[in-house]
């Protein structure tokens, strides 16, 4: 007995757990019987009967399930896939986007008065770098190959690296004046050399009309000093996110989608110049449509004009923005860069095609030492020779697997994986193209310099938007907060008839409600301990007076 007596302790407690059980299961039964939501009554109400209750929980349990189920999967696809990309309600004048920066690069890569290209290749072939060869013509011939398909030179050669290699590009480049006949924006004659700036690409010096300057693309101070990338000196009104400043001008916009509103290019070739060794058998033009902040690279994306054609070409803009809620995600998750939100060491812009060129500059002074001529070049750097060809390749392949095994979930190596998502505001160009036979000489049209028709070859290139306006592309918040409470809410209220009222019931009937409780069975019992000490006053009393 003693010992049983010791397994019930008695202490103060253990008597207040007691309480506390007591009055929590008190007021689980009160909730029970008055809550909103479906089942809980039938499931533990007093008044039912067993089978009753096993049936009503079965079906509670059930519908929780599912409720519980249904609300992760909305979660799930709001933190998965927070974004959506759709077209706009309204359309935009063209009047608001920049016209395209237009680069051309004639596909004949320097004069034949200063070098023969075909005719030099094979003597330097036959003659493998004879000491007793003019070491000029040389020197030139190993310039311009890094134009060409770097296979046409025996990799095993000693070629030497020339550091002076853009100042002879640009010696030797074929001058703006022998490229362009006319020009003419908006209807209105201008003097080709002020529209078209000269602009380094991978294809040598070419000529970009409406693109920003160095100061404004570049970081100068990260760059060598021999390295100029164009020489435009015209200030930008415009930026992707804002947009064009008050009175804006350059770079260059229409107002209307029309023939006569926008560029006419006419384009000369002298037959003297042409030669078909650097290429792949093509005389003519290259052209590449780009946004005015945008690195021209012209061995991914372009379009040709062929001798003596006229081409015309309708532009349909595509622009994609992104508003204020969509900013406030991850750029992982609304995937793209804002402008100031990705730093290059390169370039004070941020766009996908800057940050590949950076990219890819990098990597190749990793692996090869060096940089390619065209590429962005810092401080110190030296610039790779014909020999480094084979390596700079090498690390535009590294680049583009990286790229590839990212996309398939595969490891890869992060020195060589770019992470080049798009800009959140962008302008793409889509271009269509007609072209036709231009029989130029029969209007009498050739009447400039000294120059007779049959010395030259003339290409036309007529460009402009297709519509006045577009139909820009937004990306935006698919499900903002007060969606996807308003989701769980739906759910809820459908599989359980839960509504915000019934959680403050419950939260209520979890805190509040025992703690009154607890302090109405405090009064309670403190009443009664007064009433038993007056009952015990009063018998005792009559004992004292005796």
């Amino acid at each position: 007995m003693q010992l049983q007596d010791e397994l019930k302790p008695d202490t103060p407690l253990h008597r207040r757990r007691e309480v506390l059980l007591k009055l929590s299961k008190q007021a689980g039964y009160e909730f029970c019987d008055v809550t909103s939501i479906h089942g809980v009554k039938q499931c533990f109400g007093s008044d039912k009967f067993l089978p009753e209750k096993i049936w009503w929980v079965t079906v509670f349990v059930i519908s929780l399930y599912l409720c519980l189920s249904q609300m992760y999967s909305v979660y799930r696809k709001w933190e998965r896939d927070p974004i959506i990309v759709s077209f706009d309600q309204y359309p935009q004048p063209i009047y608001s986007i920049p016209f395209p920066a237009i680069t051309i690069c004639p596909e004949t890569k320097v004069k034949s008065s200063m070098l023969n290209l075909t005719e030099t290749f094979k003597l330097v072939r036959s003659r493998k770098l004879d000491e007793t060869m003019d070491k000029e013509r040389v020197r030139k011939l190993m310039a311009l190959l890094q134009l060409c398909d770097y296979q046409l030179y025996d990799r095993n050669e000693n070629a030497t690296v020339d550091n002076d290699i853009l100042q002879l590009l640009r010696h030797l480049a074929i001058p703006s004046f022998e490229v362009f006949n006319a020009c003419l924006w908006r209807t209105t004659p201008f003097k080709c050399q002020n529209l078209f700036k000269t602009t380094l690409t991978e294809k040598g010096f070419c000529f970009t009309f409406n693109m920003i300057g160095n100061n404004e693309l570049l970081r100068k101070e990260e760059l060598d000093a021999g390295y100029a990338f164009n020489s435009e000196t015209r200030e930008s009104h415009w930026n992707l996110d804002t947009g064009y400043r008050q009175g804006g001008v350059f770079p260059f916009r229409v107002v209307s989608g029309d023939y006569n509103d926008g560029l006419r290019v006419m384009l000369l070739a002298k037959k003297i110049d042409i030669d078909y060794f650097c290429g792949d058998k093509f005389q003519g033009f290259r052209v590449l449509l780009h946004m005015p902040n945008e690195y021209p690279q012209l061995s991914s994306q372009f379009f040709r004009i062929p001798l003596n054609q006229e081409l015309i070409v309708t532009i349909t803009p595509r622009v994609i923005s992104t508003d204020d809620h969509a900013m406030l995600y991850s750029a992982e998750k609304r995937n793209c860069y804002h402008g100031t939100e990705r730093y290059l060491r390169f370039f004070r812009i941020y766009n996908r095609k800057n940050c590949e060129v950076e990219c890819l500059t990098n990597i190749t002074l990793k692996l090869c030492g060096c940089v390619r001529f065209w590429m962005p070049r810092p401080v110190g750097a030296s610039l790779c020779g014909l020999r480094d060809s084979p390596c700079a390749e090498k690390a535009m392949s590294n680049m583009i697997k990286a790229e590839a095994a990212k996309v398939k979930g595969e490891s890869v190596n992060n020195a060589e994986y770019c992470n080049c998502m798009p800009s959140c505001n962008h302008v793409e160009y889509q271009a269509q193209i007609s072209q036709a036979d231009w029989e130029w000489q029969q209007g009498g049209f050739f009447d400039f310099d000294q120059r007779q028709p049959d010395d030259v070859h003339q290409s036309k290139m007529v460009i402009y938007f297709k519509e006045s306006h577009f139909i820009p592309i937004s990306r935006s918040e698919i499900n903002s907060i007060s969606d996807l409470f308003a989701s769980a809410g739906g759910l809820m209220g459908l599989f359980m008839g839960v509504s915000l009222v019934s959680l403050v019931e419950l939260l209520y009937y979890c805190t509040v409600r025992p703690f009154t409780l607890w302090k109405l069975s405090r009064r309670k019992r403190n009443s009664v301990w007064t009433s038993a000490d007056a009952a015990n006053h009063c018998t005792k009393e009559p004992d004292g007076v005796q």
